[in-house]
């Protein structure tokens, strides 16, 4: 799963392709960070390129609960869509993408 929405990264470019690639919980702080890599677009992320950037984002306290008893991810998207400025709108992208593996050789 990914966000799909146009939004301006730290350095002035605009990425498109945004997915989770981890959850933190931290039960005795009752803290939750979930980190986020933004991406050029889909095409970018298919193709194993690094994202843009990847940032951190914590979750008050008073959101913990929310997170506890639930599948995180899933969570961390919904909760991003409802909480972050111009997510709001966004839109899922529901195709799950393969993940790429390098061999050595």
């Amino acid at each position: 799963m990914a966000i799909i929405k146009s939004l301006e990264s730290r350095v002035g470019i605009n990425v498109n392709y945004h997915r989770i690639i981890g959850v933190t919980l931290n039960y005795r702080d009752k803290k939750v960070v979930i980190c986020l890599a933004s991406y050029l677009d889909k095409d970018k992320r298919i193709n194993g390129f690094n994202p843009l950037e990847a940032v951190d984002i914590e979750v008050p306290v008073k959101d913990f609960d929310l997170f506890k008893d639930e599948n995180p991810i899933a969570l961390a998207y919904l909760w991003l869509k409802e909480n972050v400025i111009g997510f709001d709108d966004s839109a899922d992208d529901l195709e799950k993408v393969e993940e790429h593996t390098y061999e050595s050789e």
